[in-house]
């Protein structure tokens, strides 16, 4: 049994019997992550007694690591004043957070029990735009002015260094807040005592703006490879910083939504086991009611061409076409959306991704149709359908060649169409792209087959 559950097991049974210094010793001799990991898989009701037994600063650090279902199973369960302390000694961003996912009267509450300075911080971040860079920032940054020397640095660090999220890296300032450059701690460190910031600053910082989305934080983090990224207003001043568990947080969210998308469902608010029967199944019915009316398309698309002699026989050969097409399609749609989606591609990139799509289409078909002509070649004769066996599988192969050449291309320009047009590119992939490309396969190969057989005789 794994460390955490032998560990719950324990917690469980000292809740029961209510030996609360037992309780409070395991608390003070387990590692601060463990304690989290430990907390985030307990049940509502050990969580809760543990909470009460945590030192205000550790439960404000560890709360906002949790759940947001276990953060306000928690708010249900403990002291208006315990959830105060707790609010009060989050770090900002994550309280900003936690404010932004709860009922609206519910946040107000919680918002009205913050302390001067706090609720001051939290109504300036919930100001921002939602899903802004403001509402992922902190406040809480080391700002140094260029003419310091080295010694009142350090100073200036041993007296405010509890208070802020990072010490690695210091942003200078002028003395209207404006954000001139960005130092870090190695070379604070390094310098003489009588040398000033500017003596080590290099006008090299990059930064963030605080209107804008999260999604640009994550480019610039990793165009970067920062750890910490300065936030700033339209004026230049320096409002913020964001770092990078902030934006990791963002990439798994992104990331989710962009996999619930390409399945096929709309995008799940909470986890799996905290979504109700009523709201997944509004999450998922309404997607598969639309792939069910496009497939309806493809029933459409056959009963064109039910009056066809061998319209019978030809059925049987569906999937031969309709596999690769779709197949490749999602394949190419997936490459297309995660090139965009880590800037290896961009939207003027379209007719370069276009040329060399199409030829690989005709590549890719032409092999997939030899091998189509073959199994139905095969096939015809094994089952001896009526018909010519050579036309049948030449009809099929034909239609591979394509059903493949177009599933390639419009796998690839789907994405850069959504992109273009504003909407997430991930919709395009999975069973969008197969849908589409049954309802267009199905017309390439009987077209191609009533042409060929009318031609035979």
């Amino acid at each position: 049994m794994a460390l955490t559950e032998d560990m719950q097991v324990r917690v469980h049974e000292l809740v029961e019997r209510k030996r609360f210094a037992e309780l409070k010793r395991l608390i003070r001799e387990t590692e601060v992550h463990d304690l989290t990991d430990l907390l985030g898989d307990l049940h509502a009701d050990d969580l809760a007694v543990l909470f009460r037994l945590l030192p205000a600063d550790e439960a404000g650090d560890i709360f906002g690591d949790l759940e947001i279902e276990q953060q306000e199973e928690l708010i249900a369960t403990l002291s208006s004043e315990r959830i105060a302390s707790i609010l009060n000694e989050m770090p900002p961003d994550e309280r900003t957070e936690l404010l932004e996912e709860l009922p609206g009267e519910l946040a107000q509450r919680l918002l009205s029990s913050l302390r001067g300075d706090e609720l001051k911080t939290a109504r300036s971040l919930l100001a921002y735009p939602e899903d802004s860079i403001g509402r992922l920032m902190t406040p809480e940054y080391l700002a140094v002015r260029p003419d310091w020397t080295i010694e009142h640095v350090l100073g200036h660090i041993r007296k405010v260094a509890g208070e802020k999220e990072t010490l690695n890296v210091l942003y200078v300032v002028d003395e209207h807040g404006k954000l001139l450059d960005e130092i870090y701690l190695e070379q604070v460190v390094l310098a003489e005592p009588d040398q000033t910031v500017r003596d080590l600053m290099d006008g090299q910082a990059a930064w963030l703006r605080a209107g804008e989305d999260q999604e640009t934080a994550i480019d610039e983090f990793n165009k970067y490879e920062a750890v910490a990224l300065p936030v700033v207003n339209n004026k230049g001043v320096l409002v913020g910083i964001v770092t990078w568990d902030d934006v990791m947080d963002v990439v798994e969210e992104e990331d989710t939504e962009d996999f619930h998308r390409m399945v096929g469902m709309g995008v799940l608010e909470a986890s799996y086991f905290s979504t109700g029967f009523l709201a997944m199944m509004g999450k998922r019915l309404p997607w598969l009611a639309m792939l069910l009316a496009a497939q309806t398309l493809t029933t459409i698309a056959l009963l064109g061409f039910d009056r066809l002699p061998l319209f019978a026989v030809l059925v049987l050969f569906v999937p031969l076409i309709n596999s690769p097409a779709g197949n490749t399609g999602t394949q190419m749609a997936g490459l297309m959306i995660r090139g965009l989606a880590v800037q290896e591609l961009g939207l003027s990139d379209w007719r370069r991704v276009l040329l060399r799509e199409a030829l690989r289409g005709v590549a890719l078909g032409m092999i997939l149709a030899v091998l189509g002509f073959v199994a139905a070649w095969a096939f015809s004769n094994y089952a001896h359908v009526k018909g010519s066996p050579t036309h049948i599988a030449f009809s099929v192969s034909m239609a591979i060649a394509v059903a493949v050449t177009v599933a390639n291309v419009v796998g690839a320009m789907l994405p850069f169409f959504f992109k273009r047009m504003g909407l997430d590119p991930a919709v395009t992939s999975g069973p969008f792209i197969a849908s589409l490309m049954d309802v267009s396969g199905i017309m390439i190969y009987f077209t191609i087959a009533t042409t060929l057989l009318v031609a035979t005789g």
